[in-house]
């Protein structure tokens, strides 16, 4: 996650509580001073929230980063062992392929030699 996303949650956030205040002025049954009493000690709230929002937002964002790396760290062993086991199979099917081409099937030699009695 970077800044920019931070950034957009928090206007997200605010604008989600303004609507949500100018939703309820208008289905509201309070006197409009009550009501404006209401949208600024929300607006107020809002305020005083936001940088504990943000030091959150910017905590988030280097646990991302933190998991992010690990799960990158991960990866990549995890390809190193993939190609190891590929390159150890071949190795044992190559041995495999060896072993009978020189000892034959029920003992008859495959590559044309005599062999071994």
């Amino acid at each position: 996650m970077d800044k920019s996303f931070v950034t957009t949650a928090a206007i997200g956030a605010a604008a989600g509580a303004l609507i949500g205040a100018g939703a309820a002025v208008i289905v509201a049954t309070q006197r409009g001073e009550q009501i404006r009493l209401t949208v600024l000690d929300a607006v107020e709230s809002l305020r005083a929230s936001g940088p504990t929002i943000n030091e959150r937002g910017h905590a988030l964002v280097e646990k991302s980063q933190e998991v992010t790396s690990v799960v990158k760290e991960t990866l990549g062993a995890v390809k190193e062992l993939k190609e190891e086991t590929v390159s150890a199979a071949k190795d044992v099917k190559s041995d495999v392929q060896d072993s009978v081409r020189t000892s034959g099937v029920g003992g008859k030699p495959t590559d044309g030699s005599a062999g071994s009695i």
